[in-house]
């Protein structure tokens, strides 16, 4: 199975999330940031329809598309200096996801 679009689709739905919150903190730069947004918007639903059309279960995309959270908060620590987290309870959230994946994937087979 290729992952590909929905990793893609993942990165390009965490920006396009970020961006909303840019819209807010950044009100100089509205048209620029509005600009990405709406890309993003028709970017990531185009490539979530093509990671749908190369799967059989839809809920692996989905899955992957969860991942999209983990690119929000690397830029909200890059854009925003967030230095106030729990790495011990963020690598176990990351494991979690992972490790959906792959039970989801072998029930399945």
């Amino acid at each position: 199975m290729s992952y590909f679009y929905s990793i893609i689709a993942s990165i390009t739905v965490g920006i396009h999330l970020f961006t909303l919150k840019l819209l807010s903190k950044f009100k100089s730069r509205f048209n620029e940031i509005f600009i990405l947004m709406i890309i993003t918007l028709i970017l990531s639903r185009l490539l979530i329809y093509y990671a749908m059309s190369t799967v059989e279960n839809p809920t692996n995309v989905h899955i992957i598309l969860s991942l999209s959270v983990f690119v929000t908060f690397f830029a909200s620590m890059y854009f925003f200096k967030l230095n106030n987290f729990d790495v011990i309870s963020y690598i176990i959230g990351v494991l979690l996801i992972i490790s959906g994946l792959y039970f989801i994937n072998h029930s399945y087979s």
